[in-house]
C-alpha cells in the first residue's frame, strides 16, 4: 500500500533495485510497474530448506510462522476469525533458499525486509550479504502474532553482532486491547506497541570501519529515506575530515531549506 520509502533511491537514477518476491502474481504486478530496470527475483528467503508457507485471508499476513490466536485475538482491528486479516486459510509446504545463495551474488547497501517473523531466519544465512550492508530496515513485532516468531530483541542482538547498531523507530503501530476502544478509529492503538519498522545502520562509533565511498552512500540514504539530518552531518564531516572536502558545510546551509519532518520519522518526547 502506497509508495515504497526505497523508491526515493531508485527514482533518483543513481541506485540498482533488487526485489525478491515469492508470489508469481505479486512478481508480475511489480514487472509491470518498474518495468526492465529492476531486477525481481520470485523466491521465498529462508533457511534453504523445505519450510510452511501459511496463506491468510489477507496475503500481507502470509508467513512462514502460524498466526497465534492467544495473541492476535486480544487486540482490535486484527483477529483470526472466518473473514479477518489473520484467518488462515491454507499451509504449504515449499523451498527456500538462503539469502548468500542467490545467483547471480548481490551486493547490496540498503536491505529492505518485511517478512513477518522470518526476518531473522533470512538475516542469519545471509552473512556474506551482511558484511557489507550499510542500512537495514527491517519490520519488527514486540509481541509474538505468530507462533514462536523472534521477536524486536532478537533481531537487534544478532545484528548488533553482525556490526550493525540500531538507529531508531518508525511506523510504529499499536492496538487496543479488547474490550476497550479508544477512539473510532480501531487501528489508533492505546498502548501495546505491537509492531515498527527498525532501522539499523553499521556501527557509525567506529567509522574506521567504513571506507570515504560508503560514508557517502550511508549519508545519502539517511537523508533520502530516514531524514536523520544529524547523523548525516556526523557521517559527511568524517568525510570531510579525511579527505579535505567539504560536504558537511554545503549540507549544514541547506538544513535551513529541508521541510518539516514528517511525524512517523521522528522520536517525540513531551515534558508535562
Amino acid at each position: 500500500v502506497g509508495v515504497p520509502r526505497y523508491n526515493k533511491l531508485y527514482e533518483s537514477g543513481k541506485s540498482k533495485l533488487t526485489l525478491i518476491e515469492p508470489t508469481k502474481e505479486e512478481a508480475q504486478r511489480l514487472r509491470e510497474k518498474y518495468g526492465k530496470d529492476v531486477t525481481i527475483l520470485e523466491c521465498t528467503l529462508g533457511n534453504g530448506k523445505m519450510g510452511s508457507l501459511h496463506t491468510t485471508h489477507y496475503p500481507g499476513c502470509n508467513s512462514m510462522f502460524e498466526p497465534d490466536p492467544s495473541i492476535i485475538d486480544i487486540f482490535y482491528s486484527i483477529n483470526t476469525s472466518t473473514g479477518s486479516n489473520f484467518e488462515l486459510k491454507d499451509t504449504n509446504t515449499v523451498q527456500t533458499i538462503q539469502l548468500d545463495k542467490i545467483t547471480p551474488r548481490i551486493d547490496v547497501d540498503y536491505i529492505k525486509i518485511d517478512e513477518l517473523g522470518s526476518e531473522l531466519n533470512i538475516l542469519k544465512h545471509g552473512q556474506n550479504v551482511l558484511k557489507d550492508v550499510l542500512v537495514i530496515e527491517s519490520e519488527v513485532e514486540f509481541l509474538p502474532l505468530y507462533k514462536e516468531q523472534p521477536l524486536f530483541g532478537d533481531i537487534q542482538i544478532y545484528l548488533n553482532k553482525k556490526g550493525l547498531s540500531f538507529h531508531k523507530f518508525i511506523d510504529v503501530a499499536s492496538r487496543c486491547i479488547r474490550p476497550m476502544l479508544f477512539s473510532d478509529n480501531v487501528c489508533e492503538g492505546m498502548s501495546q506497541i505491537l509492531w515498527a519498522d527498525a532501522i539499523f545502520l553499521r556501527n557509525f562509533v567506529d567509522l574506521d570501519k567504513y571506507s570515504n565511498t560508503q560514508l557517502l552512500k550511508a549519508a545519502y540514504i539517511m537523508h533520502d529515506l530516514y531524514c536523520s539530518y544529524d547523523l548525516v552531518f556526523y557521517l559527511l564531516n568524517a568525510h570531510d575530515n579525511r579527505t579535505h572536502t567539504s560536504y558537511s558545510l554545503s549540507y549544514a546551509k541547506r538544513l535551513t531549506r529541508f521541510p518539516e519532518l514528517p511525524k512517523y520519522l521522528l522520536n517525540p518526547k513531551e515534558f508535562v
